[in-house]
């Protein structure tokens, strides 16, 4: 994490000149805009931004990587901008004023926006300013900053990516810290910590489909299963809250399952754990049924392939296919749609009290949404209508989790007492 974050949403601003700042907008979606600058490193705010949408932001500062990107500035820092690709931030709002000569980047929450790529480059020149000077660098004149030329001559290449992402901001991060140039990731260091995950997963119909290393060409990547897994650990029945993190925030599910308190949570779920990610699909491929119903008690017949939230594979053109369970379906629903509903299906797992025995369901999940999903289907649509019919916010809305997961407790206690 970034040290010294501001409290969010936040607006950081830095000096640019106008010759080194161009806009564009995305060629594909009206709603984003792409910003490159250069920037002097003297004046960016290096180490400020939060970083939570960096997969590789919690790395150890140490090894060839960062020790290359200080040696580059020191001997080199006049070719800086070109020799290192950069920085990559994801912004709710960005402008550049012409008047002032300053970029403005708004920053809503962690889980939204911030430091999307080159942490280690960020936090290598964080470090080596404040080697120097524990002054805000922006503040120093020429002549404080004439005894550290490499620090006063760098400039470092800033994109600045700003609009509504929607679901594209995952596989943006993941896309962007593949490169071979940085050889640690985060999911390596964990070593021996999937063993039983991988026990588990690989002696079951999604064998040879979890990604546990980088450069592995599995296509779901373990962080994307840890993410489902977390919305059913136990631990949000002790906190009583509702695991919203696991949709907002997907890149920085790593820490939980680094920390001590939670990582016996995880293991717990062990028997469970393949069930959990077939509902997942399970819930996607049975959407639509489920819709219909929720329609037809409306006495309404709107298609679900007309929702502006949802893709769909019209007639002649081939079906999506989920990479867990390789099912088809001609209706990609959005995680901002499934992730709430499949969390509260948490309410239908038996914790053991004692510390002995294992989780188990107790009444089965599938057997559940297709008795009475029609309800829950209800729920998302209608939260998703009335946020201008938005995934995202529709995902992000803690009501929504908690109207879900107090229903699906209802239904369990009434098929729980006796007939």
């Amino acid at each position: 994490m970034a040290s010294n974050v501001s409290a969010l949403p936040h607006e950081y601003r830095f000096k640019v000149s106008p010759d080194n700042v161009r806009s564009f907008k995305d060629p594909q979606n009206d709603n984003l805009h792409i910003h490159h600058l250069y920037v002097r490193v003297s004046t960016f705010q290096h180490g400020k931004l939060p970083d939570s949408v960096n997969p590789r932001s919690h790395e150890k500062l140490s090894g060839r990587v960062p020790e290359a990107i200080e040696e580059s500035l020191k001997e080199r820092p006049t070719w800086f901008h070109l020799l290192n690709r950069g920085l990559l931030v994801i912004a709710q709002k960005a402008w550049f004023d012409n008047k002032t000569h300053v970029f403005h980047v708004v920053i809503n929450s962690p889980e939204e926006g911030g430091l999307a790529d080159g942490a280690t480059t960020d936090r290598v020149l964080a470090k080596a300013k404040g080697a120097v000077s524990l002054a805000d660098f922006d503040k120093l004149t020429e002549e404080e900053l004439a005894p550290y030329p490499h620090l006063r001559d760098a400039f470092v290449h800033i994109e600045v990516i700003s609009g509504d992402l929607g679901e594209m901001l995952v596989p943006l991060t993941g896309a962007r810290n593949t490169s071979n140039q940085v050889k640690e990731f985060a999911l390596e260091n964990l070593g021996g910590k999937f063993d039983w995950l991988k026990v588990a997963l690989e002696e079951s119909e999604i064998r040879g489909r979890i990604r546990y290393r980088e450069n592995d060409p599995e296509p779901v990547d373990v962080r994307t299963v840890l993410g489902l897994l977390t919305m059913f650990h136990s631990k949000w029945n002790e906190l009583k809250k509702e695991p919203v993190v696991a949709y907002t925030s997907k890149g920085s599910i790593l820490d939980y399952y680094r920390d001590e308190d939670w990582i016996e949570g995880y293991k717990a779920l062990a028997p469970v754990s393949v069930d959990i990610l077939t509902l997942y699909d399970y819930i996607h491929v049975h959407f639509q049924e489920q819709y219909e119903k929720y329609k037809a008690s409306l006495g309404t017949g709107s298609k679900l392939g007309r929702r502006s939230e949802v893709r769909f594979a019209e007639n002649g053109k081939r079906p999506f296919t989920l990479p867990l369970t390789r099912q088809t379906t001609r209706y990609f629903i959005p995680d901002g749609w499934l992730y709430p509903l499949l969390g509260s299906f948490r309410m239908l797992l038996d914790f053991p009290t004692n510390g002995k025995g294992k989780v188990k369901w107790a009444i089965d999940p599938q057997e559940m949404f297709e008795l009475h999903g029609e309800e829950f289907v209800a729920d998302v649509v209608e939260q998703s209508e009335s946020l201008g019919r938005n995934a995202q916010s529709t995902g992000k809305s803690r009501p929504l989790w908690n109207n879900l997961r107090q229903k699906m407790e209802l239904r369990r206690l009434k098929q729980d007492q006796p007939k």
